[in-house]
């Protein structure tokens, strides 16, 4: 009689191992299932999915260096604004002036990417006169811009007071356009890294680009 109860519990012993590790086996099993789908572990950490772009205008090159930090900073693609003008030179100068004056609008060449497949769109322009470079002038207006988080990055060589700054600011966003930030860089007898170094200080200070991580338990297996 007590062997046949003792065989009877550890059948029931047995069994019920069986079942917990069963259990065991197939909760392992699904989580590794999980973490092994790249489309499942993708919605799990799931990185920033912007795909920025920097837009540059540059007449004497200082513009450009600028983008070219902007670039390196955020690991991105570029394009730049051409003109068909010829802007060098005294009669280059007497152009832009001009331009600004009169509030003209630039001739410049078809862009090179569609805009639609980039967000955010950092544009990086000279000031002339207390305002936007008319070629960068004449992107903004051009281009479909609407629904994208714009960022600018001003440079120039003389004083950019706090009234025309918002004056820029108003002529952007009463364009139905969302400027996110402003950055602005003296380049007046400034060198390339001095340059480059401006621009990074303010990135680390006030960045473009904050990665977001959806927060999320993942076991692992070892």
């Amino acid at each position: 009689m007590i062997r046949r109860d003792l065989k009877k519990t550890t059948r029931l012993t047995i069994t019920l191992i069986v079942f917990l590790f069963s259990i065991f086996c197939f909760s392992v099993l699904n989580d590794s299932q999980v973490i092994a789908d790249p489309s499942i572990q993708k919605d799990i950490l799931s990185p920033d999915n912007s795909h920025p772009l920097v837009v540059y205008y540059s007449r004497s090159g200082k513009t450009r260096i600028a983008a070219s930090e902007l670039t390196d900073n955020l690991s991105c693609e570029t394009a730049e604004i051409k003109s068909i003008e010829d802007r060098s030179g005294f009669f280059g100068v007497l152009t832009c002036v001009l331009d600004q004056l009169f509030e003209r609008d630039a001739q410049i060449e078809p862009f090179e990417k569609d805009v639609k497949g980039y967000n955010p769109i950092i544009i990086a322009t000279p000031i002339w006169i207390g305002k936007l470079s008319s070629p960068a002038r004449t992107f903004i207006k051009q281009s479909d811009l609407q629904g994208k988080e714009i960022y600018i990055l001003l440079t120039f060589n003389g004083r950019f007071t706090e009234e025309k700054e918002n004056t820029l600011k108003e002529g952007i966003t009463s364009q139905g356009i969302n400027l996110k930030k402003l950055y602005k860089v003296i380049t007046k007898e400034k060198t390339d890294d001095e340059i480059k170094k401006d621009i990074s200080t303010q990135l680390e200070k006030r960045p473009i680009l904050e990665q977001r991580v959806v927060s999320s338990t993942v076991i692992t297996n070892k």
